[in-house]
């Protein structure tokens, strides 16, 4: 039995006991559960590292508790006050910078094969996956675990599959110029089952008006932030919910079509962090060194997502837990992914140091170069982003205060309000 085998062979154990233990332990209802699962994933600067047992224990309890990847594993500290914003000795201030012509971005186009698909209403034959229902499935919206409007199949039997469209990912990985759809879909076991540890994506191909899923593709119950086709191969910004594959942060992965199945190649994006054995890449944080409040340096982070060097520690931080936040993103519309990462300079015991998100882009020899640098409002930390068609929502929040949003543009050299 192989490595991830076994790991999806765990995932399936834990969220059948998580299943069982809802049967027979009174629990929130679902959409409380929902409730709690998305609080937790906004909570500031939350950082958890969890082995097979402590998940075992989560389960017991009814708990959610998430596997938020490499980086860190230091205890988490709290936003700044003004009085701890003092950028460390020899640090420049941010420097204001001329707003630029944002160039024009073509929006994503649906495919004419796939023109007027209803994915409300549309009826799919799913292949076989381990509780999940298969072969011919007709979806309706329904109220669903939570949701007032779930994309759900089939309607009168267990298992049931949901459908998340939104977004639909096309491109063609068959290699016979005719567009696949990616879609992100749940299986469900039962009225009581939570649905944990069952995502994953549904590769369909569409033959006139029939819907044929070809395979299941991608880590089972996983945190998909974003997924791309390139040269016929599918790429997926993904991590890890509860079971831990080895996900180094920033790293993505990627697959290519045989035939028969998708089996996982070498993505090219290995990540910040370094496996085991290796050297992790330089970072050269240079260029934005007057828009980080640390000092200038080239960092080569380890394991845990920490660097020493000139007597300050810089931390990658993950800004919430899960992490779901992309981290690959095109920021142009041209294809180029570049890497957004949440770093910080200076934390100490009673200093939470300062933080920024980092736009790094890879060089040829793998190593890494800031293109720009985004810091929050002074007192607040980072808490998460998004990213659409080059815009930005950066989002922050002191201490126990409420979250806020700033948005930026791209305009092909940094970003701008």
């Amino acid at each position: 039995m192989t490595d991830q085998e076994h790991d999806i062979d765990l995932s399936a154990a834990l969220s059948r006991l998580r299943t069982d233990v809802r049967r027979t332990v009174a629990q929130p209802a679902a959409a409380q559960l929902r409730h709690r699962a998305d609080r937790r994933l906004r909570a500031r600067r939350t950082a958890t590292v969890l082995v097979a047992a402590g998940l075992v224990g989560a389960a017991l309890v009814g708990g959610g508790l998430i596997w938020s990847g490499a980086a860190p594993k230091h205890p988490p500290l709290p936003a700044a006050s003004p009085s701890l914003s003092a950028a460390p000795s020899g640090a420049p201030s941010a420097s204001a910078r001329p707003s630029r012509s944002v160039p024009g971005r073509q929006t994503p186009q649906v495919p004419a094969i796939w023109s007027g698909v209803q994915w409300a209403t549309a009826t799919i034959t799913l292949p076989t996956n381990r509780d999940c229902p298969s072969g011919q499935v007709t979806f309706r919206t329904e109220a669903f675990k939570g949701s007032a409007a779930a994309i759900t199949g089939p309607t009168t039997s267990w298992p049931r599959v949901t459908l998340q469209p939104d977004p639909v990912t096309y491109g063609d990985v068959t290699g016979d110029a005719r567009p696949e759809a990616f879609i992100h879909a749940t299986c469900w076991l039962s009225e009581e089952d939570s649905g944990d540890g069952q995502g994953q994506l549904l590769a369909i191909r569409r033959d006139g008006t029939t819907l044929r899923a070809i395979a299941w593709v991608g880590p089972r119950g996983a945190l998909y932030a974003d997924r791309w086709v390139d040269a016929g191969r599918l790429y997926m910004d993904v991590k890890p919910h509860y079971v831990d594959w080895g996900y180094r942060l920033g790293a993505a992965r990627a697959y290519r079509w045989t035939g028969q199945a998708f089996t996982e190649e070498d993505s090219g994006y290995p990540g910040m962090v370094p496996a085991a054995g290796t050297t992790a890449p330089a970072v050269d944080l240079g260029p934005v060194a007057d828009r980080t409040g640390c000092p200038t340096t080239t960092l080569r982070f380890d394991a845990d997502g920490r660097a020493t060097t000139a007597g300050t520690t810089w931390d990658l931080l993950q800004p919430s837990g899960p992490d779901s936040e992309p981290h690959l993103a095109d920021l142009s519309g041209n294809g180029h992914r570049l890497l957004l990462v949440a770093i910080t300079c200076g934390r100490a015991d009673k200093d939470p140091g300062h933080g920024f998100l980092a736009v790094l882009d890879r060089r040829a020899d793998g190593s890494f170069i800031a293109l720009d640098a985004l810091q929050p409002p002074t007192g607040t930390s980072i808490t998460g982003w998004r990213h659409a068609n080059g815009t930005l929502t950066l989002r922050s929040a002191p201490t126990n205060g409420a979250e806020q949003e700033l948005r930026y543009t791209w305009n092909g050299e940094y970003f701008q309000p």
